[in-house]
């Protein structure tokens, strides 16, 4: 028998996937235009309450790293109340556990959060929390899954690509953790072009080529990058073409044979591919428009779009019979 999931739960748990997003795209601001510190205390603002702070005085940065925080806060108690909701309501445990989860990762996100600004923002601790978020987005999209009526209704099997799914899923994870690796150590325009490389297709790491990019940054008062970081850059950028690749791979393993899919199952990894593409797209104009804060932050957050959707389609071609016992 199959728990009776209240439509109230169902759309509670689906606001919380989409706050979450907006919350992601909130944190990138804040990284984006380099304020984390606007804010130097914490728990408190100014010594303010977090929400006695005036709202007058959120300006400048002040406004996109105390917005985060208040953000932060309002997607924690969504999360406090779906936790006892679930934990009162749910008959199935593995769902139960799920909600404990997520409360548990959006405290220890909460303390990291704090944890930059009290150690003034030191790369390990700002990467760790990136990191969290994401994770924290997939617990949340597991939950809203597991109480829709979508899986209640339909009859998960094993499929048969399931396997290229997962490595898909697992390489946009590893790209998501190499793009934060890229921002906390200020090595997103440690290659200044786009498709080139330093005026290279295929360059090579070297002096030579730390001479070009370093050359270009003084042009633009910017300071110098190290080899290490151009490193970095290029291995986000090879991880973006082997994603395209793996995209392209699995789209035509899949539809070999589209009557075996549903309409839903398409969409949703039509939707996936556009994602994909965009999410490239918006890589490449982060580059033409030096960094821009906002271009760079729909990147940060149309990735972690990317990750949801593919790990909705990981969801929706697996066999979920656990989810459905009570």
């Amino acid at each position: 028998m199959i728990s009776d999931h209240s439509k109230n739960l169902r759309w509670f748990s689906k606001i919380i996937v989409f706050a979450t997003l907006f919350l992601i795209f909130a944190g990138a601001l804040v990284k984006s235009f380099e304020v984390g510190l606007s804010v130097p205390d914490w728990p408190t603002t100014y010594g303010y309450q977090m929400f006695a702070y005036p709202l007058g005085d959120m300006v400048g940065g002040i406004f996109y790293e105390h917005g985060h925080r208040m953000i932060a806060t309002f997607v924690g108690a969504l999360t406090l109340i779906l936790a006892i909701w679930l934990g009162f309501k749910e008959s199935r445990k593995p769902v139960k556990i799920l909600g404990y989860t997520a409360l548990a990762l959006v405290i220890i996100q909460g303390l990291l959060g704090g944890l930059t600004v009290l150690f003034f923002l030191p790369t390990p601790i700002s990467l760790l929390h990136g990191v969290m978020a994401q994770t924290f987005f997939l617990v949340v999209i597991l939950i809203a899954y597991s109480l829709s009526s979508e899986l209640v209704e339909t009859h998960h099997v094993q499929d048969q690509h399931k396997s290229i799914i997962i490595v898909l899923l697992g390489m946009i994870y590893i790209q998501l953790i190499l793009g934060a690796w890229m921002r906390h150590t200020e090595s997103g325009l440690a290659i200044y072009d786009f498709p080139t490389m330093a005026g290279y297709w295929y360059p090579t790491l070297n002096e030579s080529i730390l001479t070009i990019i370093n050359n270009w940054r003084f042009e633009m008062d910017f300071v110098d990058v190290s080899i290490y970081q151009v490193a970095i850059h290029l291995f986000h950028r090879l991880g973006a073409l082997i994603i395209l690749i793996l995209m392209i791979f699995t789209h035509y393993k899949m539809l070999q044979k589209p009557e075996y899919y549903s309409k839903t199952i398409k969409m949703n990894l039509y939707i996936l591919d556009v994602l994909i593409l965009t999410q490239i797209l918006l890589g490449a104009i982060t580059i033409w428009t030096v960094r821009g804060p906002y271009i760079t932050s729909f990147h940060v957050v149309n990735g972690a779009a990317v990750l949801g959707v593919c790990f909705l389609l990981l969801l929706r071609i697996s066999d979920l019979s656990f989810l459905k016992r009570i």
